[in-house]
């Protein structure tokens, strides 16, 4: 019976003493485990225990047939066996049983697992939704519907376009139903719209389903509302590309928008990188207080916004410094009128509270692509070029141009050998000497340091001490300079020449130096001097940054029995109140009010007026830069008797004011001494300090 030898289902055929009669290989290999069943072979223990109560029922007579599931383990493995038993030659003295098996673990583990797989997609944290090949829906689970809001009675049947949003566009909704209906996965994120019409981002995984015969039967979609993830890239996009205090792009965010542009094809007309710099913010956040400086450099911010178009982006490097891109400028000319428009508008007065500011710019220009297709060229262009025009004194613009890189290149090198200028025995100091115009007796001498590079030559004090002032060089240089004036003007007094004060200047850098005060101290004991014979000179622009401490530092010094000077007068604020708090014995007039006197009737007026506010505070005047005779006499007039300039002595070396003040102690050119005056020991025809 073939029926019977392949069928897939297993036939036993036993006695009523279990006595296996006859079997297929079906039953054989689920009961022993093989096809071919041995001859006698008696059935598994673990079997016949199992099947006995179910036999035992038969024999009875409580019915003919029976159908039962049994769990048993055979041939070493865990089986759910649907059994049916049947009783034949029922009365007879041999009675038979006829049992058929069929091996249900299959499909209980596929109901178990359908079950298990069931639970997790309705608890899963992600929405699913099933779809006919024809898109329409058929299953969609629970967090599907607490995401948006729609349940499975209301979109059953219905195609998923209504999850669409309008800012999703129909070139990815085209991508996504080729790449499905081309039999391939696609994932992506789609701007989903809720049932109350709100959106959110959706991160959708969406898979065709194959039969047997490769046919899709239906779409699968997983998704996961990811707008907290998006909100939180959004957020850290924001931190990593714009800056806080005034939403501009920030330094990264330029360098990456720079990039692009030099990436992108080239369009028509011309693109240009400004950089602009605030000028004098540093004195704004000193005086007013740093909100006051960021209220400004918000309002800064909208204005350059304001003023910019299309095509035109705007970024806040850091501190006070910005940049603008300009796109597709016809031609040279119309970056600078467009670059005017920045200045003319940032120059408007902006209110801080009850304060009216006004603040001007300085703004490098560099052409982007034509001086150099690189973004980090291109930024350093626009800052040498900003640099320069800040030179040019503020307020204006400045195009890079290639000398500029060699200006660069010199500083580099300023900086550089300066570093080893101290120790190499290259600095030198030169003396010029003040007088009094009541009677051309030598007052003072000033020392002012020289530079004398190896290979260079000398370079002039204002090409190297703001380097040495922005590396921090000038704190030791400062106090090299300090120890080796007072040990000349000690070196004077030791040749019995009549005592004069040496003065000194201070920077910035060494009157915030917390070790100035033991350096002044170091200066005087190690050189002997008297500390009367020692002043310091000091700019306004020092004091007025932190006027209490500055103060407090003065008095310090002064205490000591030093003298004070405010040095270039009239540069700076100039103001009277700040006078009268300062423990100061002197000023020094710029030498800028003197340039043009007597033909400058404005300088003549400022410098008289200064004059005369000085006496009336009662303090020492002296002017600086006196160069011919017509200057000493308007000074004479206005009652100002000390005096420094070419007129009387150019800088010389110690060796050479010390020969000079040997022989005389006056410059007789202040009073006309003639040829009787016993305050000369040679011929008054000779000029000594010129």
């Amino acid at each position: 019976m073939d029926w019977f030898s392949h069928s897939s289902i297993g036939v036993l055929v036993l006695d009523r003493n279990l006595n296996c009669l006859d079997c297929n290989p079906f039953a054989s290999e689920l009961i022993w485990g093989s096809f071919n069943k041995t001859p006698n072979q008696d059935l598994p223990k673990h079997f016949a225990q199992a099947i006995q109560p179910h036999i035992d029922s038969l024999l009875k007579g409580e019915g003919d047939a029976y159908a039962t599931h049994l769990v048993i383990d055979l041939a070493g493995e865990h089986l759910l066996l649907r059994s049916e038993f049947t009783l034949v030659d029922k009365g007879t003295a041999n009675p038979r049983l006829f049992i058929t098996l069929r091996n249900s673990s299959k499909s209980a583990q596929q109901a178990r697992e359908l079950k298990v797989f069931r639970n997790a997609v309705e608890n899963t944290g992600s929405a699913v939704v099933i779809t006919d090949p024809k898109g329409q829906i058929e299953y969609a689970n629970q967090r599907f519907t607490e995401i948006t809001g729609w349940n499975l009675e209301e979109i059953k049947g219905k195609r998923p376009n209504f999850l669409r949003s309008e800012k999703t566009t129909l070139e990815t909704y085209k991508e996504l139903w080729g790449t499905v209906l081309n039999h391939q996965q696609w994932r992506g994120t789609l701007l989903n719209k809720r049932k109350n019409g709100s959106t959110y981002w959706s991160l959708q995984n969406i898979s065709p389903i194959h039969d047997e015969l490769g046919n899709i039967i239906n779409f699968v979609s997983v998704s996961e509302d990811i707008s907290q993830i998006k909100e939180h890239d959004a957020q850290m996009e924001k931190m990593a590309y714009y800056d806080p205090l005034t939403n501009l792009g920030n330094r990264r965010s330029f360098r990456r928008t720079l990039d692009q542009y030099l990436d992108s094809p080239q369009e028509q007309g011309l693109n240009a990188l400004l950089l602009l710099d605030l000028d004098h913010f540093k004195q704004i956040n000193d005086t007013m207080g740093h909100e006051a400086g960021d209220a400004l450099l918000t309002t800064i911010a909208s204005r350059l916004n304001f003023c910019t178009r299309q095509r035109t982006s705007v970024f806040r490097l850091g501190g006070d410094e910005f940049t603008i891109i300009f796109r597709n400028c016809n031609d040279r000319t119309h970056v600078i009128e467009r670059t005017n428009e920045v200045l003319s508008l940032l120059a408007q007065p902006i209110h801080i509270g009850p304060h009216e500011i006004s603040i001007t710019v300085s703004i490098g220009i560099t052409l982007i692509g034509l001086d150099s297709p690189d973004a980090s060229d291109l930024l350093r262009n626009a800052d040498l070029a900003m640099y320069y025009a800040k030179k040019s004194g503020r307020n204006t613009f400045a195009f890079y141009e290639q000398h500029m890189d060699e200006e660069a290149q010199r500083t580099l090198s300023i900086e550089h050998d300066l570093r080893s200028a101290l120790d190499g025995n290259q600095l030198r100091l030169v003396y010029q000497p003040q007088i009094s115009a009541d009677n051309g007796k030598i007052t003072a001498i000033e020392a002012l340091l020289r530079w004398d590079h190896p290979l260079d030559g000398p370079i002039p004090p204002d090409e190297f001490i703001p380097h040495a002032e922005e590396t921090g060089l000038i704190i030791p240089i400062g106090r090299w300079v300090m120890a080796e004036a007072c040990k000349a003007a000690k070196a004077i007094q030791d040749l019995g020449l009549p005592p004069i004060k040496v003065c000194v200047n201070l920077s910035t850098r060494q009157f915030d130096d917390p070790a100035l005060i033991s350096h002044i101290e170091e200066a005087i004991e190690t050189s002997g001097l008297d500390p009367r014979w020692l002043e310091l000179e000091i700019t306004e622009s020092m004091l007025m940054r932190d006027m209490s401490t500055a103060i407090d530092i003065l008095n310090s010094i002064k205490q000591k029995g030093i003298s004070l000077a405010i040095d270039d007068f009239g540069t700076g604020y100039s103001s009277l109140s700040y006078l009268k708090k300062m423990p100061v014995d002197l000023l020094k007039i710029d030498r800028s009010f003197l340039q043009d006197i007597p033909s400058d009737r404005d300088n003549m007026a400022i410098t008289s007026t200064i004059i005369a506010m000085t006496k009336q505070l009662g303090l020492s005047v002296v002017a600086e830069g006196v160069e011919n005779q017509a200057q000493m006499a308007f000074l004479n007039r206005n009652q100002c008797t000390l005096m420094q300039g070419y007129l009387i002595s150019q800088p010389v070396s110690l060796t050479q004011f010390t020969s000079n003040y040997t022989d005389c102690q006056h410059f007789c050119g202040a009073c006309n001494l003639d040829k009787t005056c016993d305050k000369r020991s040679i011929d008054p025809r000779v000029d000594l300090f010129n």
